[in-house]
Parts: C-alpha cells; structure tokens; sequence
C-alpha cells in the first residue's frame, strides 16, 4: 500500500472567526487569503496537488438575499449568542462580494472549482458548532440541508465534511451521512487533539499543541488508511499547517521539519497523512507562507518519485479505503 498525502482547508472567511474577530482586527488576514487562494492554486497545479476545500455555504451565496432565502427553518439556541451567524446576516454586512469581500466568496469558490484535483466540500451552511451548549440535533440537520441546496445552485454535489472547530459527535456524523455525506475529517483520539468544545480548549491544552507541532509530545499514528467511523468514512487529521511567525523564524523552521519529517514516515510505512489550514493563515506574511507550503509540496514530489505517495481528496481517499492503491 502507498502513502497519500491529504489536504483540506476550512475556506470560511470571516465567518469562522467573527465571534472573536472582527474585520477591525482580522480583517486584514482575511483580505490577504483571499488574495493568497490564487497562489495556492497555482502551486496545487505546479505539484499536481488534489486537495480539499471545506466550504461554508453562506460562501455559496451571490447576495445577501440569497443568504436569506436559504437560511434553515430550525436554528441553534446557543448560550453563547456570538457563536450564531444567523442574526449577522439579517444586519451587519454587505449586499454583495464588491460591497463585502470578508463575507461573500462566489468569485474564489468558482475559482477553485475550475482548477483541476480540487473537492468543493462543506463546512456547514453557516459555520455551526456541534458541541457548544444550545445546539440540537435538529438544527444541525437543517442547517446540513441548507449547505446542500445552496451547493446544489453552484453545482456541486456534496460528498465530504469538514466540521467548524472539529467538534462533532456520533450524531452529527450520523444526520450527515442521512444527507449523502459520507466522508468527514476526523480527529485523531489522543490527548489535546479529540473533538472537544471551545471551553474544553484550556491553555494547556493550546500548549501541548504547539509543542507538539515542533517535536513529538503527544503519542499518535497516521492510520493506513481511512477509518470506518459512525457509519461514515473517518479520513483523519494529521496536522495542522500553522501559519509562518516572521516573530519567531526558529519555531517556524522547526514546524515545518515537523511536518516533513511525517510526511515521510507516512510515505516509508504507507500510511496517509493529512495536512490542513484555512487560507486566512496565509492571510499575513504571506510571502513566507507560500514559501512553506512550496517546501512541503516540494516533498511531497520527491515522496512521489521515491515511495510512490499519491495525492488525493478527502472523497478520493475514501475511495481507497479497503482497497488497493
């Protein structure tokens, strides 16, 4: 069996960061991934790089109308009112893409969908929670449907999921493959990585993550291949891609030996190894980001020519699971 190389990224915008963010402080990382996605596409062609794009739905959207028409009938009641990115589309942004570039995406979303090797997945309609305190199953469900008729408008058939933040449960996995997706990035069921709740997220925990992002600290294993898992295929996350700290070079270099360094044990025992981001990472220092990344795809074609690695989707992972290679 050889190894594959996995990539997907939650493409969100401001919708994955407003209830901490705001276009004040964040917008600028916002803008700069928008102008970054290019980039990356052309770097995906030059490697011949499939990846996965976790897409909110409200991305889907030409105009804030049109947000509106496909709100789900049934929403979360959470505790916490700034997790909701309900209210924010009745007020607080733009009508369209050119008025509002931090919350409407069509133009990149079509972008990525006319490049070759490229999976428009979901990242839920409007970025929902599943763990947080007054979510339900019900809402999820709705908001799931409407993730899928607004894919639907664009043409696109949705098959993988990426959930906001990680946070899932059996019953989320399971309202999901009801709705014809089948395949889900998972988390690996070790310490300081599980799907937890934000308030689970405690600064040690945050710390164990960074350290472990530059030398082995928590006990972990790419699978072979992808997991069966609440009756949907698990394709599990390796490793998050952290941003380039133009602050703290040294770390940054030693992240990126991190990643490479599992990226070939995968490679020499044929295991997969799934690597993920959101492109407002790249949104600052971009230049030195994009140079990362090259360096990681640069890798992978010599794990390519070496060991045979292969490249594939969350859905073409799935695809392999129990099969041959």
């Amino acid at each position: 069996m050889t190894g594959k190389f996995i990539i997907s990224l939650d493409f969100e915008l401001m919708w994955g960061v407003r209830y901490h963010m705001t276009t004040q402080s964040y917008g600028d990382a916002v803008l700069g991934g928008r102008e970054v996605i290019p980039e990356m596409l052309k770097l995906f062609s030059k490697y011949d790089v499939h990846a996965t794009w976790a897409t909110v739905g409200l991305l889907f959207a030409r105009t804030r109308k049109e947000m509106l028409d496909y709100m789900p009938d049934v929403l979360p009641e959470f505790t916490n009112k700034s997790l909701s990115n309900y209210e924010v589309i009745q007020s607080g942004i733009g009508e369209n893409e050119q008025e509002d570039p931090y919350h409407f995406g069509r133009s990149l979303l079509d972008l990525v969908a006319d490049t070759p090797g490229q999976e428009i997945a979901t990242h839920t309609y409007a970025h929902v929670y599943c763990l947080e305190d007054g979510q339900s199953k019900a809402a999820f469900r709705a908001d799931i449907q409407s993730a899928k008729a607004i894919a639907e408008t664009a043409g696109h058939t949705l098959k993988s999921i990426v959930f906001p933040r990680n946070q899932y449960g059996e019953e989320h996995v399971d309202v999901c493959v009801a709705e014809g997706i089948s395949t889900f990035r998972g988390q690996p069921d070790v310490f300081a990585y599980r799907t937890m709740a934000n308030r689970k997220v405690t600064r040690f925990v945050r710390g164990v993550r960074l350290l472990d992002s530059i030398m082995p600290v928590v006990p972990r294993k790419d699978p072979l291949e992808p997991e069966h898992g609440a009756g949907a295929i698990d394709v599990k996350a390796s490793r998050f891609l952290r941003p380039w700290r133009t602050s703290w070079p040294g770390y940054s270099n030693l992240h990126l030996n991190r990643v490479r360094s599992e990226m070939r044990a995968a490679a020499r025992q044929g295991r997969q190894f799934h690597l993920w981001w959101h492109p407002h990472n790249f949104g600052r220092n971009t230049r030195e980001n994009l140079m990362q990344l090259e360096e990681i795809l640069q890798e992978y074609t010599r794990l390519k020519s070496s060991h045979g690695m292969e490249s594939v989707t969350m859905s073409e992972a799935a695809q392999h699971k129990g099969g041959a290679t």
